[in-house]
């Protein structure tokens, strides 16, 4: 039997797809045009019968013109104009990044395939499909593997300028190699802005370093 909390985790997010639908005034036909499917599957996604994955959801949101976060959060939201479906090859790249993404939480954390399986009654290879992007990872299961790896859905979102997020993720066996605290820092989205300032930081020459040394201890 489903658990109770996965169950109505999928219901809420069904009325909230609903909602975000009807406050943008596009009709159900209009969705399942949007994403490529049928009209009865929006119906399921929308009464709770058939879980969403993230980039499904995704695509919804931006149809919608409503944040990822409204259906995660119930945050505000506006109308956007109707856009053509998302190809073959954007679905497959977004799926490839969400399995990357989810490889590189799980070997910072230092978890094996076999832990995350057990952790959402799956077969490790299941596991093993989810991070080479061969099928896609119902938002109920990424929800709890992201906690089980100490990170959030907003983990796997899709920013801006991230085309090539895939194969531009860090080297895995020198990531696993950082002390975890150091991992954990780097997983964390709200830490972002300071890995970039850090990665521009070492693009810099020795003689503007110490420039920059010397200015901040006059500032403090």
């Amino acid at each position: 039997m489903e658990p109770e909390a996965k169950l109505l985790q999928r219901k809420i997010i069904g009325v909230l797809i609903r909602a975000a639908r009807e406050r943008a005034r596009r009709t159900i036909k209009e969705a399942a045009l949007r994403m490529g499917v049928t009209p009865a599957r929006v119906r399921q996604w929308e009464r709770g019968a058939r879980e969403v994955t993230l980039p499904d959801l995704e695509t919804l949101a931006r149809f919608f013109h409503a944040p990822p976060s409204f259906f995660l959060e119930g945050d505000s939201m506006a109308l956007e104009v109707i856009a053509p479906p998302p190809t073959e090859a954007e679905v497959h790249d977004r799926r490839a990044a969400i399995g990357a993404r989810l490889k590189q939480a799980r070997v910072a954390m230092g978890k094996s395939r076999e832990e995350c399986a057990t952790e959402i009654a799956r077969k490790p290879g299941t596991i093993s499909r989810y991070e080479r992007g061969a099928s896609d990872i119902p938002l109920g299961e990424l929800d709890r593997l992201a906690h089980f790896l100490n990170v959030n859905l907003y983990y796997f979102i899709e920013r801006g300028g991230d085309a090539h997020d895939a194969g531009d993720l860090m080297d895995m066996d020198k990531f696993a190699r950082l002390p975890q605290d150091v991992r954990a820092f780097a997983l964390d989205p709200a830490n972002l802005p300071f890995l970039r300032m850090a990665q521009k930081f070492g693009d810099l020459p020795v003689e503007k370093l110490k420039e920059l040394g010397e200015i901040l201890l006059v500032v403090k």
